[in-house]
C-alpha cells in the first residue's frame, strides 16, 4: 500500500509500461482512467508514447472531434520543443477535457502533440539526451510532475516500449508506480523486470526521495477459458518470476497466485477491433467480462494497492448468483415452434433438435459479441456444421434479436435440401433444429434410413461445438452444461451405415416412434474432452434402441467420434 501525502491530497502517478507491444496497454490505461472518472476521481492522462501516440482515440465515442481537437491542440512534443527553444507554453493550455460517463468528474488528457505532416519531423528533432545536459529537461519533467499530482487524484501515463530515452522519461522520472502489462512469453516477462529494474537504479540517482518504485505485474491477453492447463503452466510461471513485486505491496496472508488469478486480463476477441471503452460501454458486473477485469485493476490503483480496501467494499463488481439458472421454457416453446414450421414449409420432416445452457453461468454478451463467438465456435465435420454462420447470404446470415441473434437457413438445389435453424441468446442459450443429413442428398425417397455413424459423428459435433461456443463466451471451465437432444420425422426409416467400413450386419427397421427424446444430460465444460466419448453414447443410445434393440459397442463410438475430432482439426 502507497500510503497518502500528509495533507491527503496530492495525486499518484501510475505509469502502464509494457516491454512490447501488442498486450492491450493503451486500452488497459484508457479504461480504467475512464472508471476513475466515473468514480468521482480527477484523472489525468498522459501519452507519452510519442512514436506510436493515439492514446485519444479511445474517447472519440465521447468526444467524436477528438482528431481535429489533437491536430490543432499541443501536447508533449510542443511542451518539449517550446522547452527547447525558450518559448512559454502551459501544459494547461494542451489539455482536452472529457466527461466520461455523464457526471461531473475530470478526465484530461495530455496528448503526444499536434497532428500533421511535421509531427515526425518534429519528434526526430528531440535529441532527449542533449535535452537533458542542455536544456535541464529533467527539472522541467519534476515541474510537471509536481503540478500534476497536485492538482489531479490519479495521473496514469502511457509509456513507449522497449528500453528508450523516452521510455526512462516515464518509468524513472514520472512513475510512483508501474503498472507491467506482460503476455505468455520470456521476453515479455523478462523485458518488464529489466526495465523495472533500470528504473529503480536510476531513481537512486535522482536529487529527491521518493521511496521504493513499486510494481503492479498484470498478466494481459489471458487465454485461461480456452486454453485451460497450458494458461495454469504459465500462471505458476508468473508467480515464480513476479513473487518478489507481489509481495511489496501485497497484505500478509496473500499471494502471487492470488493476485494473478485476479488481475489477469482476459482475451476477448470482439473487444480487439478498434479503440473501445468495455468498461463503460459493456458495463463490469459480469465476472467473465473485460470491463470487470478492467474494474478490478482500477480498484487496486484507486486504493493505493491496498488490498482490502480495493476488493472487499461493497461497489465491487458481485460475483456470479450461486442460485440454479433455469432454463426460459416460454422462449424455448417460441423457437421450437419456429422451427418445425420452417422445416415443414421446406417440405422436410427428419430432424435432429438440439438445446444446451449452463445453469451455473450468469454472463451476458452484446449480439456483436454473440456473432463472434458463433463464428469461432463452429466445428467442420460436416457440410453444414451446428450453427452455422453464413455471412456471404442475406438471408440466411444470422440476425440481432432482442434475445441475443437468430439465423435460419433454407436450402433445395444443387442436390441438396438443407433446412437449419438456429438461435443465441445474451445469456448463452443454444437452441437448433436441423434437418437430417441423411434427408439431404437428394437420395431416393421410398427408402428413408438413420446411419448410425453419422448419428454418433453428429452428437459429437454438437458437444465440441457447445464446448467452443462456451469458452469463447467466457464460461467458467468449471460450469456444468446440460444439453437436450431430440430427434424426429423417424417412422418408417432403417438403421444403416453411411461408410461401407462400418459395416451394419442387421438393418433394424423403425415402424412405431416418430419421435425420440433425449433427458438432460449434465457434464462439466472442462470435462468435454475426456468424457466424449460416454456423452456421445448417451445422446445415441435411444435413438438407436428404436431400431430392434440395435446397439454398438464403446469401440465403435470411440473410433466414430476419434475420427470427428481429427476432422474438426483439419476443418
Amino acid at each position: 500500500m502507497i500510503p497518502s501525502a500528509k495533507n491527503g491530497k496530492r495525486g499518484i502517478v501510475y505509469t502502464f509500461y509494457s516491454f512490447k507491444g501488442g498486450v492491450g496497454r493503451t486500452m488497459a490505461l484508457a479504461n480504467v482512467a475512464a472508471l476513475l472518472a466515473k468514480w468521482g476521481h480527477s484523472v489525468l492522462v498522459v501519452d507519452w508514447d510519442l512514436e506510436a501516440p493515439g492514446l485519444e482515440r479511445f474517447f472519440a465515442r465521447v468526444k467524436p472531434e477528438i482528431q481535429e481537437l489533437r491536430a490543432k491542440t499541443p501536447g508533449i512534443v510542443d511542451l518539449v520543443q517550446a522547452r527547447k527553444n525558450g518559448k512559454s507554453l502551459q501544459w494547461r493550455d494542451c489539455l482536452l477535457d472529457f466527461n466520461v460517463t455523464g457526471n461531473s468528474s475530470k478526465l484530461s488528457l495530455l496528448t503526444a502533440g499536434r497532428t500533421g505532416p511535421d509531427y515526425t519531423a518534429r519528434l526526430q528533432s528531440l535529441n532527449f539526451p542533449a535535452l537533458f545536459d542542455e536544456y535541464d529537461l529533467g527539472s522541467y519533467i519534476e515541474e510537471l510532475r509536481d503540478e500534476w499530482v497536485s492538482e489531479y487524484d490519479f495521473v496514469l501515463v502511457d509509456s513507449r516500449t522497449g528500453v528508450t530515452d523516452i521510455g526512462g522519461i516515464c518509468t524513472v522520472h514520472l512513475a510512483d508506480v508501474l503498472v507491467l502489462l506482460f503476455t505468455t512469453t520470456e521476453s515479455s516477462m523478462e523485458g518488464v523486470l529489466e526495465i523495472l529494474e533500470r528504473a529503480r537504479k536510476a531513481q537512486q540517482q535522482l536529487p529527491l526521495d521518493r521511496g521504493r518504485l513499486l510494481a503492479v505485474p498484470v498478466p494481459a491477453r489471458d487465454e485461461s477459458r480456452t486454453e485451460y492447463e497450458r494458461a495454469a503452466q504459465w500462471k505458476n510461471r508468473f508467480a515464480e518470476q513476479f513473487s518478489e513485486l507481489y509481495r511489496d505491496w501485497l497484505p500478509g496472508g496473500k499471494t502471487a497466485h492470488d493476485a494473478i488469478e485476479l488481475l489477469r486480463i482476459p482475451y476477448v476477441p470482439y473487444w480487439s477491433f478498434g479503440e473501445q471503452l468495455p468498461a463503460i460501454d459493456e458495463g463490469t458486473s459480469d465476472p467473465a467480462s473485460l470491463g470487470h477485469a478492467y474494474e478490478i485493476l482500477a480498484r487496486i490503483l484507486a486504493a493505493r494497492l491496498d488490498w482490502y480496501a480495493a476488493l472487499e467494499g461493497q461497489t465491487l463488481a458481485p460475483p456470479p448468483t450461486p442460485r440454479r439458472r433455469e432454463l426460459d421454457t416460454e422462449w424455448l416453446a417460441k423457437h421450437r415452434r419456429q422451427a418445425l414450421e420452417g422445416l415443414s414449409a421446406a417440405g422436410m420432416k427428419g430432424f435432429m433438435e438440439i438445446c444446451h445452457f449452463s445453469p451455473d453461468s450468469s454472463i451476458s454478451k452484446p449480439q456483436g459479441e454473440l456473432l463472434l463467438a458463433a463464428r469461432q465456435a463452429e466445428v467442420h465435420t460436416s457440410t453444414w456444421p451446428t450453427g452455422v454462420v453464413l455471412d456471404n447470404h442475406e438471408e440466411a446470415r444470422p440476425k440481432p434479436t432482442g434475445e441475443g441473434i437468430l439465423a435460419s437457413v433454407s436450402v433445395n438445389g444443387f442436390g441438396r435440401h438443407v433446412f437449419i435453424y438456429w438461435t443465441l441468446t445474451k445469456s448463452s442459450d443454444f437452441y437448433t433444429v436441423m434437418s437430417l443429413t441423411e434427408d439431404e442428398r437428394g437420395q431416393d425417397p421410398s427408402r428413408v434410413v438413420v446411419e448410425f455413424d453419422t448419428r454418433i459423428e453428429r452428437a459429437a459435433e454438437a458437444l465440441l461445438h457447445c464446448a467452443n461456443l462456451y469458452k469463447v463466451l467466457g464460461v467458467d471451465p468449471n460450469a456444468h452444461i446440460e444439453m437436450t437432444v431430440r430427434y424426429g420425422g423417424l417412422r418408417g426409416r432403417r438403421l444403416t451405415a453411411r461408410s461401407p467400413l462400418r459395416e451394419l450386419y442387421t438393418e433394424g427397421e423403425n415402424l412405431l416412434e416418430d419421435e425420440v427424446s433425449i433427458p438432460y444430460v449434465s457434464f462439466r465444460l472442462g470435462a468435454v474432452g475426456t468424457e466424449i466419448v460416454e456423452l456421445v453414447k448417451k445422446l445415441c443410445e435411444p435413438l438407436f434402441v428404436i431400431f430392434d434393440y440395435a446397439t454398438f459397442t464403446d469401440d465403435v463410438y470411440r473410433q466414430i467420434v476419434t475420427d470427428s475430432q481429427r476432422k474438426s482439426r483439419v476443418g
